[in-house]
């Protein structure tokens, strides 16, 4: 019997003797083992989140090694009991098996795993809350977070992977919390809540909810002056970290405790439904991320999209906006805040369906559409196997309810098809590194670059004005640099505002010396190189070969007819090509005077690309190992002479 624990420091008990490894790589490695038992985890992903960009010739060696370690530490072998290595280990045995292309952790019990007992109480709360049942469900959520003994992989080290894993699981865990301090008021046990309270408002100053919760608490234990002071620190949090003031719902709040009013229940709570018999339900799933703060224009665009999905008219079809635009230009800030600003007009609940796993291949359609069942009170037990069938099942749940689905990084019209609500009254925004020509439905909405304006306004927002101010000159040659793409502004400003002995001037300086700094400069958790290759990496292999030609140096812009001339016998229709490339945003057409079509590639565009195909390790671009093979194999193009700095 293995015990395995992430929800605080990492803790693996076998057979009830502690086997916990304290190496920080082993630690590491079984880490994403674990939040992936079950499932296939490659060699690059484990590359990645070891070594990020720059694996050692040994990596692949020094990778054997650590899960040959792991199978030791934690008698994992696969050869276990007398059966010969590689062979299947008996049911029930936990094991570490090598896959084609990386290794597996099996668990026929993943409750061994406090992060999957977390998730499943927390699914069987919810569900209780659907049914009206409040006091079990308070009892449920109370067991899961009960299950927490600190932060998430608080003594792992993390890479991207881990990093994302471990915020999605306190963004989890807030969520929990804050339903179940919610269902505790409404039993009025506001005295047993107020040190929790107190302590989760201390944990995240900022979180507009957990603060509304106190201020209630307080002010029906008689402490209406302790609830105004909670008021005054969440404000103060929020103007001098974020620029925000309190959101509306905290402001009247605000004005309900200063007037004394005794009847309190909470800022304005959502629309609920009644079941037959008269029970009472919850509102549906509000699953979108948190609106970003420091967005920046698109208003034109913003209200395009609200005109069209907003709109009370009457209407029998499905109302979708695909959202397109090049690597960079900031279409899932879009689409979040569009959501926010469209929540009121649909009721029945948001669903956000991130699909980049399932462009990477690390996760499957049908579970995505799984977890949006489960989200909207459908337990796993009772859905259905197969995508066909989940996709019935969510279109008939969806047919007399109003719910807006966010559908964010899908690569085809089918992924998208597969997650429509089945209702006339909902709406879907969906982002898309392509032009889907085949979803013959809704509208389309193209993100430009930022103006000037609107990048110097994006800039100020992260970095602040003072930055500007001292170095006009120089941040303006940055802002001409990052061409426009909010991803570029957002990496420039924060590596300033990271680096507070930094001057825009150095940075600025630093750019022209090492042009692909900028193209490597985090926002988050991506870089202009790694949403270039993401795009890069599911193009056609003839779609690559044009493409690598356009990258040579002579030519900055192409005509049709050099294209022809240039591009290999038999490879297909070069204006097909070159049309597929321009709807994929990795080239871009221009008009000139005489109505002739010429063909580029943006220069950051150009620049990332550039690195990728000389095989430097970027994020989710392919392992190095292979970089070079892939690229010369599947073009057939050599390129020479392609320079950077153009």
């Amino acid at each position: 019997m293995i015990e395995i624990g992430l929800l605080g420091s990492m803790r693996i008990r076998r057979n009830g003797e502690d086997v916990t490894p304290s190496a920080p790589k082993l630690r590491q490695v079984l880490a994403l083992l674990v939040l992936n038992a079950n499932s296939l985890v490659s060699v690059d992903q484990l590359c990645e989140e070891l070594w990020e960009d720059h694996p050692p010739l040994s990596a692949l060696t020094t990778l054997q090694t650590y899960i040959y370690q792991l199978r030791r530490r934690l008698l994992l072998a696969t050869g276990q009991n007398g059966a010969p290595f590689g062979s299947r280990p008996p049911h029930g045995c936990p094991a570490i098996l090598t896959r084609v292309g990386g290794y597996e952790l099996r668990l026929d019990d993943k409750e061994s795993v406090d992060a999957y007992r977390f998730d499943q109480l927390t699914e069987q709360g919810m569900a209780q809350l659907r049914t009206g049942a409040g006091e079990e469900a308070a009892r449920t959520l109370k067991a899961a977070l009960s299950l927490w003994k600190g932060g998430a992989l608080v003594d792992v080290s993390t890479g991207r992977r881990l990093s994302a894993w471990s915020t999605q699981l306190e963004e989890r865990r807030k969520s929990v919390q804050e339903q179940r301090f919610s269902l505790e008021l409404e039993l009025g046990r506001h005295h047993a809540l107020l040190d929790e309270l107190s302590e989760a408002f201390r944990a995240h100053p900022t979180h507009e909810a957990f603060a509304g919760q106190l201020m209630r608490a307080l002010h029906r234990c008689g402490r209406r002056p302790d609830a105004l002071n909670t008021f005054r620190t969440l404000r103060t949090h929020l103007v001098e970290e974020l620029g925000l003031e309190p959101s509306a719902q905290l402001q009247r709040l605000h004005q309900e405790v200063l007037a004394d009013r005794g009847h309190l229940r909470g800022a304005a709570p959502a629309k609920t439904e009644t079941a037959p018999g008269g029970r009472r339900l919850v509102p549906g799933p509000a699953q979108l991320p948190a609106d970003v703060g420091d967005f920046v224009g698109r208003e034109r665009e913003l209200g395009q999209l609200e005109t069209f999905l907003g709109a009370d008219r009457p209407s029998t079809g499905m109302r979708v906006v695909e959202v397109h635009g090049p690597p960079g230009v900031g279409k899932s800030a879009f689409a979040v805040r569009a959501a926010h600003r469209l929540r009121p007009r649909f009721p029945d609940g948001q669903l956000f369906i991130d699909l980049s796993a399932v462009g990477e291949g690390s996760q499957q359609l049908a579970d995505v559409l799984s977890a949006c069942l489960t989200a909207c009170g459908i337990q796993r037990e009772k859905q259905p196997a197969g995508l066909d069938e989940l996709s019935r099942l969510f279109r008939t749940w969806t047919a007399d309810r109003r719910v807006l689905v966010v559908v964010d990084d899908a690569l085809t019209a089918s992924q998208i098809r597969a997650v429509l609500p089945g209702g006339s009254g909902c709406a879907v925004i969906a982002t898309n590194r392509y032009r889907v020509h085949s979803l013959s439905i809704g509208r389309k909405i193209v993100l430009p670059a930022l103006s000037h304006e609107e990048s110097l306004k994006l800039y100020d927002r992260v970095a602040g004005e003072r930055s500007r101010q001292e170095d006009p000159a120089a941040v303006q040659e940055l802002m001409g640099l990052c061409e426009g793409l909010p991803l570029a502004i957002r990496a420039v400003a924060g590596r300033l505002t990271a680096r507070p002995g930094w001057s825009a001037a150095r940075l600025a300086l630093r750019l022209r010396g090492n042009p692909r700094m900028l193209l490597e400069l985090p926002a988050g958790t991506q870089s202009l190189v790694t949403t270039v290759a993401a795009s890069h990496r599911h193009l056609p292999a003839r779609s690559r070969e044009l493409l690598h030609l356009l990258l040579q140096r002579e030519r900055p812009r192409w005509r049709l007819d050099e294209v022809v001339a240039r591009l290999r016998p038999g490879i297909g229709d070069a204006e097909t090509l070159l049309e597929y490339l321009v709807d994929v945003h990795l080239v871009q057409e221009h008009l000139t005077p005489d109505a002739e079509l010429l063909y580029s590639v943006p220069r950051l565009t150009r620049q990332a690309l550039i690195l990728l195909l000389r095989g430097t390790p970027a994020g989710d671009v392919p392992n190095p190992r292979t970089a070079g093979a892939g690229v010369a194999g599947g073009a057939g193009v050599t390129l020479v002479k392609a320079d950077i700095r153009r």
